[in-house]
């Protein structure tokens, strides 16, 4: 059997995090998809985004992508109370629950997925993430799997 795609490729980005709620501490995976590759305008629009959601201080704890440390110098200049940054260890996607998110979501939720669009492509997408996010025990175990203590 052949599988063909039918449109033409566009490049597509997701953006994910895992919030933890301070006082129940209720885990949840969000994720935004945007057109084109990760730059730090796309970083600080998210950023900015974050902070106008929950309205004080967050811990927000990176990869060391480049536009992740642009955005930081950014934020540390122009809005230094926003965030507080943290780092993983460089060259360690095992450390990071968001990248056992994005493996489960390809390699689970959507194995074997061939999307006819790009619109098919961000609804299976959302609903993965939303399987995610209704199964008590994943977000824990990516967390197990890091070797992170919640």
């Amino acid at each position: 059997m052949t599988l063909r795609e039918t449109y033409s490729r566009q490049s597509q980005t997701g953006l994910g995090m895992i919030t933890m709620t301070p006082v129940r501490q209720q885990l949840k995976f969000r994720f935004t998809m945007f057109d084109g590759t990760m730059n730090t305008e796309w970083m600080i629009f998210f950023l900015t985004m974050v902070r106008r959601y929950y309205g004080k201080q967050v811990m927000i704890v990176f990869d060391r992508l480049s536009s992740h440390l642009t955005a930081e110098a950014y934020f540390e200049r122009m809005h230094p109370d926003w965030f507080l940054f943290e780092y993983f260890p460089s060259y360690s996607p095992e450390l990071n629950p968001v990248e056992q998110c994005w493996h489960w979501m390809k390699n689970v939720a959507m194995v074997n997925f061939v999307p006819m669009c790009m619109e098919c492509l961000e609804e299976k997408d959302f609903d993965a993430a939303q399987k995610i996010n209704n199964d008590p025990k994943l977000l824990p175990a990516f967390f197990h799997h890091a070797k992170l203590s919640l």
